[in-house]
């Protein structure tokens, strides 16, 4: 189990560094071009659908790499489910979108036209089909072809962005467009890859599936609104008592912290699918601490590099012109080795079988974070916005590894805390890759 976990969460860290240099680009490309406010603006727009995906999602796409995991079902009636939920979902978070962007929009969303929420609405369905669809990938554990659709989405977007904002000088409009292709292209050919992998699609809504669909996604799906809440809310916060501009300052605060977390969403992409499947409980035990502690050391090391040349990276991608975002990315980055920590334990209790434990804890993190954001927001602005994100990840951190050493039975200090054995490994793996490098060179 190791040896193919370092294998397939290296493969995931190099999928995940490309596509991550791919939305880097993107948002440097979107910043540089329409400036704070309008970057304010189309940030605030994207928030529409993934507020309504998240809230109508109902935990389809957690279940689906349980269950596929546990290989309790037909793959070709799990692939007929997923399609039938997506077209299901989308519908209702279309209607829903609708209401708000057509009756509520100002309210909600002051200060972004309603065209632009309405046109935001287009991202929704090929959005909910690539997460849904690509769940099914990761549960089988295809690697590779999970992180392939992952790079062709970003690829696609990055060609669109660069064509119409860069090319052809395009607004707005154009990037909310540019998503919204790469979405379907995406979903495009990850249906015939899950088709190829599943050998076909029943469309029977099997009971016996749906049971356990549902019995497992109800359970996460409060802990999911939970955590988006935690990752966004903040955001349109700022936007409901400051205004555009101010968001658009801290969208590129969030961006750039959340790329540190590089590491440990591969680790946790490869960790889900594995606990899920894993039977024996020694390993279980043993797996996730080495896992976690070492993510954690890893994002400690990355955040303080980034915490010294944070305003250098920023003037350096973004301009002198969002200096403003500086010290929220700092703070932020507190937060960001709590997360990083966090997600490694959230994979791990969800593979037990347990997220709704996951959940409590994502609901209580996410109220304590909306109660400092409205403490904090009018007195000091997106500072404090980025204070109550930090300080509440590290509340739910604290409160998830307690709750995970007392499940599994190991020590807090082996789940948290670098050993002697981990710098033996970090050596050992540096000695092989320089032995590999001199061995090519000789040939």
């Amino acid at each position: 189990m190791a040896n193919s976990f370092k294998k397939d969460t290296l493969i995931t860290f190099g999928g995940k560094t490309l596509e991550l240099f791919f939305l880097l680009l993107v948002s440097i490309i979107i910043a540089r071009v329409l400036g704070p406010e309008a970057k304010g603006i189309y940030s605030l727009a994207v928030l529409l659908p993934t507020l309504l995906i998240t809230f109508t999602q109902i935990g389809v796409g957690p279940a689906t790499v349980f269950y596929v995991g546990r290989g309790q079902h037909s793959l070709k009636k799990i692939f007929g489910a997923v399609i039938f939920f997506s077209i299901l979902i989308s519908m209702v978070a279309i209607s829903i979108g609708l209401i708000i962007a057509l009756f509520f929009g100002e309210k909600l969303f002051p200060g972004v036209a309603k065209e632009y929420l309405l046109l935001a609405l287009f991202l929704i369905p090929f959005e909910i089909f690539l997460t849904f669809g690509i769940d099914i990938l990761l549960g089988l554990q295809k690697i590779k072809k999970y992180n392939i659709v992952r790079l062709l989405q970003g690829f696609i977007f990055l060609f669109l962005i660069s064509a119409f904002l860069l090319g052809l000088h395009f607004g707005i409009k154009a990037a909310l467009f540019s998503q919204a292709i790469s979405f379907l292209l995406a979903s495009i050919f990850l249906f015939f890859q899950v088709k190829k992998e599943t050998q076909g699609i029943i469309f029977s809504l099997d009971k016996n599936l749906l049971k356990d669909f549902f019995s497992y996604s109800f359970k996460v799906y409060l802990g999911n609104i939970a955590t988006y809440l935690h990752l966004r809310v903040d955001m349109w916060m700022i936007n409901f008592f400051l205004n555009p501009t101010a968001a658009g300052f801290y969208s590129i605060s969030v961006a750039l912290a959340e790329k540190i977390w590089l590491i440990s969403q591969s680790a946790g992409t490869v960790l889900f699918p594995r606990i899920s499947a894993q039977k024996d409980k020694k390993m279980l035990k043993k797996f996730t601490p080495i896992v976690c502690r070492n993510i954690l050391f890893i994002t400690f090391l990355m955040s303080l590099v980034l915490f010294l040349f944070g305003r250098w990276l920023i003037v350096l991608f973004y301009s002198p012109v969002f200096l403003k975002s500086v010290l929220p990315f700092q703070i932020l980055l507190i937060g960001t080795v709590s997360i990083s920590g966090m997600r490694i334990l959230t994979n791990d209790l969800a593979g037990r079988g347990k997220p709704i434990i996951n959940s409590y804890i994502a609901l209580v993190s996410v109220i304590l974070n909306i109660a400092l954001n409205i403490l904090l927001i009018p007195k000091i602005g997106i500072i404090g916005a980025a204070w109550a994100t930090a300080i509440s990840y590290t509340f739910a951190f604290v409160i998830k590894f307690v709750i995970y050493a007392r499940i599994s039975g190991n020590k807090i200090r082996d789940v948290v805390f670098i050993k002697k054995s981990d710098f033996r490994f970090y050596k050992h793996f540096l000695i092989k890759i320089k032995n590999r490098k001199f061995t090519l060179g000789k040939n």
